[in-house]
């Protein structure tokens, strides 16, 4: 996946939609994110964080994954998962950068395209 396609999956799966644009003849009208209670609903494709480049984003995304040590989920399809995956990704998993972080991430929750 490129990284734009990482972002905007992503992003999806944290709820927003892409905006369809619509031309005017000179201007694209609805170029501008919408937001609901502070969040983003919907989005034009620049701008989407960019999570393949940003270890911040990357960091407030890993938060999202679930965590609870002694559920078995949390090897299946939680933060467990997605250190593992890290793991395979890197040579070690504290040192990956935000690319390898996107890819784990999408593969923990089952949103990676090969």
């Amino acid at each position: 996946m490129t990284n734009q396609e990482i972002n905007k999956a992503i992003a999806e799966h944290l709820g927003w939609k892409e905006l369809s644009f619509v031309f005017d003849g000179k201007h694209v009208i609805g170029d501008r994110p919408s937001f609901n209670n502070g969040k983003i609903v919907s989005y034009a494709v620049d701008d989407v964080p960019d999570y393949c480049n940003d270890l911040n984003e990357m960091h407030e995304l890993e938060n999202t994954l679930y965590k609870g040590f002694i559920d078995k989920d949390y090897w299946q399809k939680g933060y467990g998962r997605f250190q593992n995956l890290l793991g395979e990704l890197s040579t070690n998993p504290y040192s990956a950068n935000a690319r390898q972080r996107a890819e784990a991430f999408l593969r923990t929750i089952g949103k990676w395209k090969d």
